[in-house]
């Protein structure tokens, strides 16, 4: 009980929880007069900010390369703390374009605190444990408390991790000297400021300080990595209609201060105020809403895939995008004579998205996306406004000045549209005659190719001159092999098929499928411990919940109800199984068996085809598309399993991350044999 008396005894002599000089006469103020005083007040917290600068100038770079390197920043805090750190964080991925797992904020109590204070959970230096634990903190990382009093249990816990893991740490508090302090940490912000207006509350000035700091130490930190230029936020993401209009202003205003210093643009880049609206938001749109990219091909006359390599070599800084253009980045070629001016089209419609390729016969001149593309899983009428659109998109960036203003539908050479589930589609005749239609193409003079998805991956086979067969494996949000074969003529036939049954009967192996077993786990143990709570929960399971909305109430209603994308929201947990199951330390073998099953299953489609009376391996291709082959640690997965369960080597493996580009480059190169 001493102990006890002592401790409050001590925490009562803070800074924090001495009366203020107003004390005597807050309570006799009008109204205004309480405005006015509380006004005075804050007036001091600028100044106490003004003594930490060298420490928070220090901390941002060392922060900075961590950052670059791909560490994280994370805050950890109890109480408003707590949410002050989730506030700046949580807006910095739409603003600046940087990735949600670049910059964290843990909470005491969970997501329940954020809503409705958790006065309990800053005590339990236990739970910080749990959550540090699952974010696997490394040298590369860098984690603040904040604390006011600078002894919060579960700040000081995670402080602790932290250090053992050999991050970089500091602490934002308003006392001197502090238990924190005294842990070791790199760098300690103390903005020391006068008893608050009302004696205790730190969410008034400490929390005004904390505040302004972590905006400080965020917002200097992702200008120091070039998401900022000319003090506009080049990287914002547009998402919504005020941000498309920010990003357009973006874009003019840079291109305008750019002409005014003197630069020397390409002559096929176009003045963006000659440009519409809609067409600037067709081109954000194309971007995925990175305002950057789109500025970056607008003041350099360039395709959206060569920007983005120029970007990454700079990392990503605008500026130093610029100065490049003046040296190396060569100007768009012109577009030869004859056949070259002719376009191709090629379309991949798939479960979540329609992707559209347009070349000529020098190459890949413009791409974009837009809604679900199966024919199975959308209406017809939606199907073809997803096409549109996204072709629409595609026309947008022809390198053409006057594409972009342009109204009418370009003519194609050809069309080749290739839709998840028109194998078994009834309606082919009407969808024929509706893109006939649209392109101004023809069926029947072969101008205009429809077929299934998976026969796109055949384009391939097509351009590779040194096989004549090979057997493709989509994994996807479905999952379907086809077994190819080129003709004298340089054609590619289908010779086989297995699997592409659908979610309802297959898709074994597929993103829909490891995310229905990640899904069909959390509620198997969600049933057998009915009544305790979710603490029985392993790290998968506890993270699909999360996915999921966090909540177990009405869980598969969310999932199932109609009107909800449940493909896709399915689809999306593969990523939560190949984060958990490929993670370098510790992989969660919940995750990995879930994995290494969805591998076995590819493994037995492909089996069919993989003999010599259709595809012998070892004179054949194996060619892997689909989003689950772009990991690259399935993909050896995969491979392992091939070899495992006895079928031979393949002649060369390859992955088609875009199966629409390789389809239209073979209708380029068919063209002049069409002719």
């Amino acid at each position: 009980m001493t102990t006890f008396l002592s401790e409050l005894d001590a925490l009562g002599k803070l800074q924090t929880e001495v009366p203020n000089l107003l004390a005597h006469s807050i309570d006799t103020l009008d109204t205004l007069g309480l405005c006015k005083a509380f006004n005075r007040e804050e007036e001091g917290v600028s100044p106490a900010i003004a003594c930490c600068l060298l420490v928070i100038a220090s901390l941002i770079d060392e922060l900075v390369p961590r950052l670059q390197d791909g560490g994280r920043l994370i805050y950890v805090g109890a109480g408003n703390s707590g949410r002050s750190g989730l506030m700046d964080c949580s807006e910095l991925p739409v603003t600046f374009s940087v990735e949600e797992k670049e910059f964290l904020a843990i909470v005491a109590g969970g997501s329940d605190a954020i809503i409705k204070a958790q006065e309990v959970a800053e005590d339990l230096e236990q739970d910080r444990s749990k959550q540090l634990e699952r974010l696997q903190i490394t040298c590369k990382d860098t984690v603040i408390g904040i604390s006011a009093l600078g002894q919060t249990p579960f700040v000081l816990g995670a402080l602790r991790i932290a250090i053992e893991q050999g991050a970089l740490t500091a602490s934002i508090t308003n006392t001197t000297p502090s238990a924190i302090e005294n842990l070791g940490v790199t760098h300690s912000i103390v903005p020391l400021l006068e008893p608050e207006f009302l004696a205790g509350s730190t969410r008034l000035k400490f929390g005004s300080a904390a505040k302004q700091i972590l905006n400080m130490i965020s917002k200097c930190s992702v200008i120091q990595m070039g998401k900022t230029d000319l003090a506009l936020m080049i990287d914002v993401r547009a998402k919504n209609h005020k941000l498309l209009s920010r990003g357009r202003r973006i874009i003019r205003q840079v291109y305008r201060i750019l002409q005014k210093d003197g630069h020397i643009f390409n002559e096929t880049v176009q003045d963006p105020y000659t440009i519409e609206d809609s067409a600037l938001d067709v081109l954000i749109e194309q971007c995925d809403g990175r305002v950057k990219v789109a500025c970056a091909m607008i003041v350099s006359g360039l395709p959206q895939d060569v920007v983005q390599h120029h970007l990454d070599l700079v990392n990503g800084n605008f500026h130093l995008f610029v100065d490049s253009l003046k040296q190396s980045i060569p100007s768009q070629p012109p577009i030869p004579s004859s056949h070259s001016k002719e376009l191709f089209l090629a379309i991949d419609g798939g479960g979540t998205k329609c992707a559209v390729s347009i070349a000529n016969t020098t190459g890949i001149v413009a791409q974009a996306d837009a809604g679900a593309g199966n024919f199975h899983c959308v209406p017809i009428d939606v199907l073809l406004d997803h096409i549109k659109s996204a072709v629409t998109k595609a026309i947008s960036l022809l390198p053409e000045k006057s594409s972009l203003s342009s109204k009418q539908m370009t003519k194609f050479a050809a069309v080749w549209a290739g839709l998840a589930g028109l194998q078994h589609a009834n309606r082919r005749e009407c969808l024929t005659q509706s893109m006939e239609e649209m392109f101004g193409v023809s069926a029947q003079n072969g101008s205009l190719r429809l077929s299934s998805d998976s026969e796109l991956i055949s384009a391939h086979i097509g351009l590779d001159d040194s096989i004549d067969r090979g057997i493709s494996l989509i994994a996807g949000t479905g999952s379907v092999a086809t077994a190819f074969k080129q003709d004298s003529n340089g054609d590619v036939l289908q010779i086989g098929r297995a699997g592409g049954w659908g979610s309802l009967l297959g898709d074994q192996g597929s993103a829909f499928d490891i995310g229905k077993q990640a899904v069909q786990a959390l509620l198997t143990s969600l049933e057998l411990s009915q009544g305790t709570g979710t603490d029985h929960l392993s790290e998968l399971e506890l993270e699909v919940l999360a996915s999921l909305g966090d909540c177990t109430e009405g869980l598969l209603s969310r999932i199932l109800f109609p009107g909800t994308e449940t493909k896709k929201i399915v689809a999306d947990l593969a990523r939560v199984v190949t984060t958990l199951g490929f993670r370098a330390i510790n992989p969660d073998p919940q995750a990995l068996e879930i994995l290494v099953s969805a591998s076995r299953s590819l493994v037995q489609i492909v089996r069919p085809l993989a003999k010599k009376q259709i595809c012998d391996p070892a004179a054949s291709s194996l060619v892997l598309s689909g989003a689950l082959m772009k990991v690259p640690e399935f993909q050896s997965l995969l491979l392992h399993e091939l070899s495992q369960q006895g079928i031979s080597k393949f002649k060369n493996v390859v992955i088609v991350d875009d199966p629409s580009s390789d389809a239209a480059l073979f209708l380029a190169r068919q063209a002049p044999k069409a002719n």
